[in-house]
């Protein structure tokens, strides 16, 4: 059988997922100063679609290599018993011993390496799914797991991503990418509360929990993390646009103010903030289910 070995890490794709989410980051902030919001909306909307693109394009061949390597892992299988048997019967042969066991070890590094990728792919693709502004059904769930894949640039560092998704969740109707962006912005909080604590002394890797659930006319989102928490003096005041305790370069206080706008103004659901100090914050969206109210 073949060794498992750790994943291959794709720094440079990775590294191109967050130039690419540093983009939309900054496409956004100029969309709510530029008095000419129809050309940033245009740049927006071309960035989702190049992104989509990209996606597309390398998710075939991604799959007959992924298919080639699995055939050969396959093969190998029986041509090294077939070589161990013959050495066998003329006395041995550490090298070959070695060979044959390096050869399975690296096939499995690169299976390992192209799921990764092809996971990547996959999620950049749903991610970037350009909805033009239309509310349609989608799966939420699908949707968090593609954002946490994108978000994995700000996270891998310093946390943990568990996931407790509910598998009966009802497709929601919303506008799929303005939610996701809702979702990665809270995603990167959560990391940025966590890698703060640990520049202030805390050890040990931190967690980030991604749970959904629902009731008879709503679903629910809970984002935890267990960073040190938000004060109780400025928790009012964190959704108001440019607010912000990040230094400068770091934050421009739109992340939280587009959550509410997407979540509140944009599709009628509320938003609960839950936090203690030292012990971190859960964020709980929640979506009305079946037709949303108009958008404003």
């Amino acid at each position: 059988m073949p060794v498992v070995a750790p994943p291959v890490l794709f720094d440079e794709e990775i590294e191109a997922l967050e130039l690419w989410q540093r983009a939309l980051a900054a496409a956004d902030s100029r969309l709510r100063c530029s008095p000419d919001t129809s050309i940033e909306i245009k740049k927006l909307e071309a960035i989702g679609k190049l992104a989509a693109g990209v996606a597309h394009e390398i998710s075939t061949p991604i799959q007959y290599v992924a298919d080639n390597v699995a055939y050969v892992a396959r093969a190998f299988v029986a041509i090294r018993e077939a070589l161990r048997s013959v050495e066998g019967s003329r006395g041995g042969g550490a090298e070959l011993d070695a060979f044959l066991d390096e050869v399975p070890r690296a096939l499995s590094e690169s299976l390992d390496g192209l799921e990764r990728l092809a996971s990547i792919s996959a999620a950049l693709r749903d991610f970037s799914h350009p909805s033009r502004g239309l509310r349609e059904p989608f799966d939420l769930n699908q949707g968090l797991l593609a954002t946490i894949t994108v978000a994995r640039s700000e996270w891998r560092y310093v946390a943990d991503v568990a996931t407790e998704l509910d598998p009966t969740l009802p497709p929601v109707v919303g506008i799929r990418d303005e939610l996701s962006q809702a979702f990665l912005n809270l995603i990167v909080n959560a990391a940025h509360a966590i890698g703060d604590a640990q520049a202030r002394g805390r050890t040990g890797r931190g967690l980030i929990t991604v749970a959904s659930g629902h009731t008879s006319d709503e679903v629910m989102v809970h984002i935890t993390d267990t960073g040190d928490g938000i004060p109780d003096e400025i928790r009012h005041r964190i959704f108001e646009p440019f607010f912000t305790t990040k230094p400068v370069g770091r934050g421009t206080g739109q992340g939280l103010a587009l959550v509410h706008a997407v979540v509140v103004d944009r599709h009628g659901g509320t938003i609960q903030v839950a936090s203690r100090r030292e012990h971190g914050t859960t964020f709980t969206i929640k979506l009305p289910l079946g037709s949303p109210r108009p958008t404003p």
